[in-house]
């Protein structure tokens, strides 16, 4: 019995001894191992994070996007809505007239009734030729530019409305509301250029370069970018057939210098067709960025100069110290040049005499012919013939003259009508010099056009839910720089 119990004893305890050593080897095998494989999974992760760190790096910082480190120019995110007209009161004297025209007019009047025949004349109305809303956005570091059609259709008041008739009828503080409830964008300042201020602006900022994507041609009645114009006929067999008339060709396509004239004729390009909107917005933008570019182009003082004259009517430039007064030359009379009696003959005056009213430029797409000018003179009485007693009847014939119609000639007026002073421009001149540095956004503000039918005109319809959401970005705060 004892000694069975020695074997098992001696047997039990060489067994442990066995499994022991092979079980120390085997943990330190297990745990090598493991060891090995946790190094290698945490090596691996050390690279995927390193490569994930390299491309959110490179994708998240594009080669062409300003580094922060670059300061912001001085000067706060503004937005500025551009509205262009056709009233040219140098060309054209049967504007209809305003309340406190026809006010000022009557005051003088027994009776105002006879003579504002409202409702028997045919006015010439004020429209507006393109509306551009320009943001200057600081912190995104942009230039947005957006064209609104004048055609394009809103609901009013009184009525549907194309925004050239609330610019019209309510006038630019109503349109910059309409503008607003559109977009959702504040307007801070409103700028209105009216057409006879075309050349004053080129003879200030100078010609630009702007490159057309279409032609321009005129069919007699206005601007437009059609070849050619489809004329119903009526043939001798009594079958009606169409002809098409060529348009007078005005402005080719590709790069053109844009003076005075060249800015009234392409303001008047008429808008038919999506085609046509996306042709007068293409070259409308350009302009407004060519001029920009220009004014920012200048130093600080020259561009000062500028924003004198353009924001100042011409009868106050005398208060800037960089006016010079015109000279006005006097004639100096030869003695050879007077007559027997010491007198001397007047000279005729340039151009065409009274007798001969003045041609048409041909470059003008328009009749500079004033209304009510295309009559004849009456003519002179002859010798000896009594000429006293028509007289009453001349007089009666001015009468019969709307009393508003004013002489031709441009009132005194800055080039442009706005709220932006110069302090405002002194303020963001380093901001308005970013336009060339300055990312620049071209913004198409949705619409849809409908052909006109047998109850109703064509129409600019406006999409306000779309047009709302598109500037969406530009409501919300923009990122940390």
């Amino acid at each position: 019995m004892l000694s069975a119990l020695k074997n098992f004893g001696v047997t039990f305890l060489i067994s442990a001894l066995i499994f022991g050593i092979i079980a120390y080897f085997a943990t330190l095998f297990v745990s090598r191992t493991v060891n090995d494989i946790l190094e290698d999974d945490h090596g691996s992760l050390d690279e995927i994070t390193a490569a994930e760190t390299e491309t959110a790096t490179e994708e998240t910082t594009p080669p062409d996007v300003v580094t922060p480190e670059e300061p912001l120019p001085d000067g706060e995110t503004f937005n500025l809505l551009l509205v262009t007209t056709d009233y040219r009161p140098d060309l054209y004297n049967d504007y209809a007239p305003d309340a406190d025209a026809i006010q000022k007019a009557a005051a003088g009047l027994d009776s105002a009734v006879p003579t504002l025949g409202i409702l028997s004349v045919d006015f010439r109305e004020v429209r507006a030729t393109s509306i551009v809303l320009l943001r200057v956005d600081r912190e995104r570091r942009q230039f947005v530019y957006t064209y609104f059609t004048p055609e394009m259709t809103v609901y009013t008041p009184s009525g549907y409305r194309t925004l050239s008739e609330i610019t019209t009828v309510y006038g630019m503080k109503s349109l910059s509301e309409y503008i607003n409830a559109m977009t959702g964008l504040k307007i801070h300042y409103t700028v209105l250029l009216d057409g006879y201020h075309f050349d004053e602006l080129a003879g200030i900022l100078g010609s630009v370069t702007v490159n057309l994507p279409r032609d321009i041609y005129s069919d007699g009645k206005e601007i437009t970018f059609e070849y050619d114009t489809k004329v119903q006929r009526v043939g001798e067999d009594g079958w009606p057939w169409t002809e098409s008339v060529p348009n007078q060709w005005l402005m080719g396509i590709g790069e053109n210098a844009i003076d005075g004239d060249a800015l009234w004729t392409l303001s008047l390009a008429a808008e038919h067709t999506e085609a046509d909107r996306d042709a007068k917005q293409s070259y409308t933008l350009s302009i407004v960025k060519a001029y920009l570019t220009a004014i920012a182009s200048l130093d600080e003082a020259a561009a000062r100069r500028v924003m004198e004259q353009l924001l100042t009517p011409e009868t106050g430039w005398s208060q800037y110290s960089w006016y010079v007064p015109p000279v006005t030359e006097v004639p100096v009379e030869e003695p050879g040049d007077a007559g027997e009696d010491g007198t001397t003959p007047e000279e005729p005056a340039e151009g065409p005499s009274a007798e001969e009213p003045a041609e048409p430029d041909p470059d003008l797409p328009f009749d500079i012919t004033p209304v009510g000018e295309d009559t004849p003179a009456p003519a002179e009485p002859a010798e000896g013939e009594e000429g006293g007693e028509e007289e009453p009847e001349e007089t009666e014939e001015k009468q019969k003259d709307p009393i508003w119609v004013l002489p031709l000639g441009e009132p005194d007026k800055a080039v442009l009508d706005t709220e932006f002073t110069l302090t405002d421009f002194e303020n963001n001149y380093e901001l308005l010099k970013a336009v060339s540095t300055f990312s620049t956004v071209n913004v198409t503000y949705p619409c849809t056009y409908i052909p006109a039918a047998d109850n109703r005109a064509e129409v600019f319809d406006v999409k306000l839910r779309d047009g709302l959401e598109l500037f969406a970005q530009w409501r919300a705060p923009a990122k940390a720089q």
